[in-house]
C-alpha cells in the first residue's frame, strides 16, 4: 500500500538514499481473502487502481497497478498519473488521457468527463475545453510517449545529489522503451482480471534481460 510521504526536507533529502534506511508501515494490511468490512483504500490517488477508486476494493491486482506506477516513477523521476492540484479528478483525467476510455460502469461514474473528453474517450479540442472552462487541458498521450519524454525536460540540480541519483538529461534507450512499454501496458489494464500476475512481471524481459 502506497501512502503520501512525509513532507520534510531533512527526511526526504536525496543523500538519505545512500544510507541503509528502512521504513515500513503495515497499518492498512489485511488477509487478502478476508478484507475488513470497513476497509477504505488509503493509497495515494496517483497510484490508486480504478477498482479501488470506484468500488473501494483492492487486492493483488491493485498491487500490480501500484507497482507499475512505482516502476514508472522510479525510472522517470515523476508520476505517471500526476495532478498539479492534487485532486482525484485531475488524476483520473490524466489516466484517461494516457490509457483511454474507462470501461463501463466506471466511465459513467466519471461525472466530469465531459469537460475534457468525448464519449469515446478521446480528448475534445482545446477550443471546446476552453469553452468548458477547464484550467488544465487534457491531451492524448500514451505510455510509450511518456517513456520517450524521460530526460527531455529535466532541470539540472543546484547541487550534487550524490551517486544514487541519475544525472539529468538521460534518455531511455529504444530497447528499454520497447520492453518497459510492454510491461507497463500489461500491468495497467483497467480490468483487474486482465492484468498480468506478479510471477509474470518478474519473468518479463525488462527485469531479466
Amino acid at each position: 500500500m502506497l501512502v503520501a510521504p512525509i513532507q520534510n526536507d531533512k527526511i526526504s533529502h536525496a543523500s538519505l538514499l545512500e544510507e541503509s534506511t528502512l521504513i515500513s508501515d503495515f497499518g492498512q494490511s489485511y488477509v487478502a481473502a478476508c478484507p475488513p468490512a470497513s476497509y477504505e483504500p488509503g493509497t495515494m490517488l496517483s497510484y490508486q487502481a480504478p477498482e479501488a477508486r470506484f468500488e473501494g476494493r483492492a487486492s493483488f491486482e491493485a498491487d500490480i497497478w501500484m507497482l507499475a506506477c512505482t516502476i514508472f516513477e522510479i525510472r522517470a523521476g515523476l508520476s505517471l498519473f500526476d495532478s498539479f492540484m492534487g485532486s482525484d479528478i485531475e488524476v483520473l483525467k490524466e489516466t484517461v488521457a494516457t490509457l483511454g476510455r474507462l470501461p463501463d460502469p466506471w466511465w459513467g461514474a466519471f461525472e466530469r468527463r465531459a469537460l475534457w473528453f468525448k464519449e469515446d474517450g478521446e480528448p475534445m479540442s482545446e477550443e471546446d475545453q476552453d469553452r468548458a472552462g477547464v484550467h488544465f487541458t487534457a491531451y492524448r498521450t500514451s505510455i510509450r510517449k511518456r517513456l520517450l519524454e524521460i530526460g527531455g525536460r529535466d532541470v539540472p540540480p543546484f547541487e550534487d545529489e550524490g551517486p544514487m541519483i541519475e544525472r539529468s538529461g538521460v534518455r531511455l534507450p529504444e530497447e528499454e522503451v520497447d520492453l518497459l512499454e510492454d510491461l507497463l501496458q500489461k500491468m495497467l489494464k483497467y480490468k483487474p482480471e486482465e492484468r498480468i500476475r506478479i510471477q509474470e512481471c518478474i519473468r518479463h524481459p525488462w527485469f531479466t534481460s
